[in-house]
Order: C-alpha cells, then sequence, then structure tokens
C-alpha cells in the first residue's frame, strides 16, 4: 500500500510540473524560416554527409528537436505557402499550382483569396505585431486589386518580392517595401544578396518593435531556389571542394561545377542570414519565450539550366520524387522546432506533422478559437512540444496536385501507412489555365497504391495485396477526403480579371510577347 501511495504522489508532482511549466509561458513569439525549394538531404542533420555547410541551422537543431517526418502542404511553392498560412489543403483554396506572369490573361489571376484566414490575421486578435520578409508569391503582383498583398492578409509591415529574386540571388530588383517597389539592390561593386537583404530588413523591424509585446516574423527565403548565386567567397570555397573530389562532380553544372558551388553557396548564404536574425534575436533577450521554425516549401527542383549550367542539384537522400512530384522527396521537409525551456534540446520526434499544423498549433500557443467557418487540415502539435500524447489517426495528413512529374495526384498518409492513387483525368505540367479547375473538381481515383513509409521511404514496393484490411480502410479514407476537397475548391469563377491588373498589364507588361 505504501509503494501505491508513493506512485500516486509522484504522478501528482508529474502532471502538477507539466502544469506549471504550460503556465509559465506566456504566448510565445512566433519566428518562422521558410527556405525555398531545398532538398531533405542537403542539411547535416538529415544527412551526415551533406554537401553544404549550415553551422546556425546545425546549431539550431542541437538546441531543439529535428522533425523527421514533416511535410509541406503542397510540393509547388504557391500551395504549399497557401496551406501554410491557413492550415487548409491548397486545393480548397483554389490554389493549385506555382502563381505565373501576370501578363498571360487569363491564365494568371490566381491568388490567395482575401476570404482565406491566415494565422497572422488570428494572431491580430492578440496584439501581436506581424512582419513577412522575403518572398510571397501567393499573387504575381502587387497592387493587383485582388486584396492578396501581405497586409490583407494580417501583416503589419512587409518587405516582400512577388516571386523569386529576379534576375537572380545577387542585386535583386523585385523587392517591394510596405507595397512600394524599392528597384535594384546593390551594385556590381558591391554586390548585395537576396538571403542579406532579407537579414537586414528583419533586422531593421525587430529594432523597431515592442519588445515587450508578443510578434509574428515570416521569412520566407528565396533560397535555394534558381538562379542561384552567393558570394565569390563562399562559391570559391565549393568549387576547391569539388575541385579535390570531396564533393562528386554532376554532369551538366558547368566550368568545374560552377553551378553546384552557387547551390551550395546560396544555402550557406542563407544559413548565415539566419544567424544573424538569430544572433539579434539573442542579443534583445527574445529568444527567452520564442518558438523557432525551420522548414521548407518543397523538395529541390530538378533539370533546370541557367546560364548555361545546372543548379538543381538538391539531395533527397533515399526519398523518391522531387518539387511537383507528391512523393516523399516533394514534400517531406527538412524542419527544425526550438522553444527554449519547452521543447526538448537534440530531440528527434518521428511523428508525421505538417505545414498545415501551424495554424492550430499557434492557435493553441496563443489562445486563440481556432476558425469554425471553414474546415481546417491541420492539427495542434503542442503535445509534441510538451512531450505529451499525439495522435493524428482521425485527421490525417493528405496532398492533392493534378499535374506531378511523376507518382500519384492524391496521398493520403496514416500514422506509418501511406496510400496513393492517381486521377482518372488527365492535365497538362505547363502553364496552369484556370478553367482547369472544373476538371480537378470532377476528377475520381484510380490505381491506388500502399506503401509503410517507414520500412520503405523510398515507395519503392506497393504492399496492398499484403495488407487487405488496411488497404480497404485507408482506400474508403482517402476517397471521402478526396471527395470533400473537391466539393470545397472554389470553381473558376473565384478568380476574375479585373482593371487593376489590366492596367499593370497594360503599363508594366505591354511590350512582352507570348
Amino acid at each position: 500500500m505504501k509503494y501505491i501511495y508513493q506512485i500516486f504522489w509522484l504522478i501528482v508532482a508529474i502532471v502538477f510540473c507539466s502544469c506549471e511549466r504550460n503556465s509559465d509561458k506566456s504566448p510565445p513569439n512566433i519566428v518562422i524560416f521558410l527556405a525555398d525549394d531545398l532538398g531533405y538531404a542537403d542539411v547535416s542533420w538529415n544527412n551526415p554527409n551533406a554537401y553544404t555547410e549550415t553551422p546556425n541551422l546545425n546549431n539550431l537543431a542541437e538546441s531543439g528537436a529535428v522533425f523527421t517526418d514533416c511535410y509541406s502542404a503542397s510540393s509547388m511553392c504557391s500551395p504549399s505557402r497557401a496551406g501554410l498560412l491557413t492550415g487548409r489543403v491548397p486545393a480548397r483554396i483554389g490554389v493549385h499550382d506555382w502563381i505565373k506572369e501576370i501578363y498571360k490573361k487569363p491564365y494568371s489571376n490566381i491568388h490567395l483569396p482575401s476570404d482565406e484566414v491566415t494565422f497572422a490575421e488570428l494572431l491580430k486578435q492578440k496584439s501581436y505585431q506581424t512582419a513577412v520578409i522575403g518572398k510571397w508569391h501567393l499573387n504575381n503582383e502587387f497592387n493587383s486589386g485582388n486584396q492578396s498583398d501581405p497586409d490583407n492578409q494580417g501583416f503589419d509591415h512587409w518587405f516582400c518580392a512577388p516571386v523569386q529574386a529576379n534576375p537572380t540571388h545577387k542585386n535583386p530588383i523585385n523587392f517591394y517595401d510596405n507595397g512600394v517597389a524599392v528597384g535594384k539592390i546593390g551594385t556590381d561593386e558591391e554586390p548585395v544578396f537576396s538571403s542579406q537583404v532579407v537579414a537586414n530588413k528583419t533586422i531593421n523591424w525587430l529594432n523597431s518593435i515592442e519588445k515587450d509585446s508578443p510578434f509574428l516574423l515570416y521569412v520566407p527565403f528565396h533560397e535555394p531556389h534558381v538562379v542561384c548565386d552567393a558570394t565569390e567567397e563562399i562559391k570559391q570555397k565549393y568549387l576547391t571542394r569539388i575541385k579535390s573530389g570531396e564533393i562528386p562532380l554532376k554532369k551538366g553544372t558547368g566550368e568545374n561545377g560552377l553551378g553546384q558551388a552557387e547551390y551550395y553557396g546560396c544555402i550557406e548564404n542563407m544559413d548565415a542570414a539566419i544567424g544573424r536574425i538569430l544572433d539579434k534575436l539573442k542579443a534583445d533577450g527574445l529568444m527567452k519565450n520564442t518558438l523557432v521554425i525551420f522548414t521548407s516549401d518543397n523538395g529541390p527542383d530538378s533539370n533546370r539550366k541557367y546560364r548555361g549550367r545546372l543548379q538543381s542539384v538538391g539531395e533527397t537522400g533515399e526519398l523518391r520524387g522531387r518539387k511537383r512530384w507528391i512523393l516523399e522527396g516533394g514534400i517531406r521537409q527538412a524542419t527544425i522546432m526550438f522553444w527554449n525551456g519547452v521543447i526538448q534540446p537534440q530531440s528527434k520526434i518521428e511523428a508525421p506533422v505538417g505545414h498545415v499544423d501551424f495554424l492550430p498549433t499557434i492557435c493553441e500557443l496563443a489562445n486563440i478559437q481556432i476558425p469554425n467557418k471553414r474546415t481546417i487540415d491541420g492539427v495542434s502539435l503542442a503535445p509534441l512540444f510538451y512531450n505529451q500524447p499525439f495522435s493524428r489517426k482521425e485527421n490525417p495528413l493528405h496532398w492533392h496536385f493534378h499535374a506531378p512529374r511523376g507518382g500519384p495526384q492524391s496521398v493520403l498518409r496514416n500514422d506509418n501507412w501511406v496510400i496513393a492513387a492517381n486521377w482518372d483525368k488527365k492535365f497538362s505540367a505547363g502553364r496552369f489555365d484556370t478553367l482547369a479547375i472544373n476538371k480537378i473538381k470532377n476528377a475520381n481515383l484510380v490505381d491506388f497504391k500502399l506503401y509503410d513509409i517507414k520500412k520503405d521511404a523510398g515507395q519503392n514496393t506497393d504492399i496492398k495485396e499484403s495488407y487487405p484490411e488496411i488497404f480497404s480502410a485507408l482506400k474508403k479514407q482517402l476517397i471521402n477526403i478526396h471527395s470533400d476537397v473537391k466539393n470545397d475548391c472554389p470553381d473558376s469563377r473565384q478568380f476574375q480579371w479585373n482593371e487593376s491588373l489590366q492596367e499593370i498589364v497594360d503599363t508594366k507588361y505591354k511590350y512582352i510577347k507570348e
């Protein structure tokens, strides 16, 4: 009996300490770093043989938790970002593909609809200071009249490029400061790179905020999206490693592997920018109660040649697929989360989680009601932070993409099982036409496959014949979810052309030919 009482009081003490730990924390600051087209195996916490040096991110991984099975909302940039900000599968939003040139009327009037609710908008309820600095890519032009600029979606301050840094990461010309075009940044004599522009502007913003009020800082970098570039010093370091054979030379990457050096170099340049931002947060005493997340929007690009050399040399390790696939290599992302005193340092979390979980997680941490007028596909990750039971069997991760380069068009992960299917409609992988939305809404699932993702991360062996009961249950679940997503998806009338768009085309793009 004495031992029963001892166990009872031990349990009480553990529960009390857990509750006390939870209650001690006021709503945290939120910092989200988002890479662009980073490979899962491009970083040493996932791949000890990774070529790129990322000391600041490595230190963050040591200080926090590595999430081994964290997934983006899509394998393409625009839909991925839409899902991250809203907690919703992007097909529900109507953002099905990357948002392309606005002048190619009527194909390009896709944007994040104004009635979608982002976590930035929700945090405004708790007087959070909010900023986005980097790449937006939820419309293709700012001031377009679509109410899809960052300030329409809850961000007080924004310094963004609408798409990737142009013409390259070096001396970019397409940033806007709260809606005002900045023009070229940097000179040939004193070049500046997009990651350092983002770091400079982020640090400036941190200097301006109220340090005693919570903040949201969303930093979507352009790196390592092509066209890649970095400082001569960093590039020369990688060229030397390639020349020595330490890094294998890849075919088609240009003289002495220059394309490889540019790719690895821009990742290291991004890491340096992240280091500067983290140092600023530490110097200002802001890391004491700040949740920091690093992840990527999708997997690495493939076979893209610029300036005569291949730069798309990202690594996925054993994962099959890349950007535009919804196989693991396209949707599973290198991810770290850090929260001082809450997330256990040097921990590894293997539970399947996703970017759609960020919104409900932020809502729980900030004590905000999750929007109930629309379907939220994510769940709160807070139990994982506090080492408490976590399950998402009733809310599995799922993806739907009309034009993958290879592999399925709908995928669901439940526990360690992944079920995948194709659609009975064919789609072009070229420029997205808004009329395709109507065909997407009428597609049905065919050609199902089942994988045990823990035993077969490369998704090489379909095992549905070996597990008929599991296959049958998951097939039914995927069909039901896919049907629900289709019904939720707005039709093409959501994205009507308007006078502001036409004025932009008639002025900025009037000399561009199809």
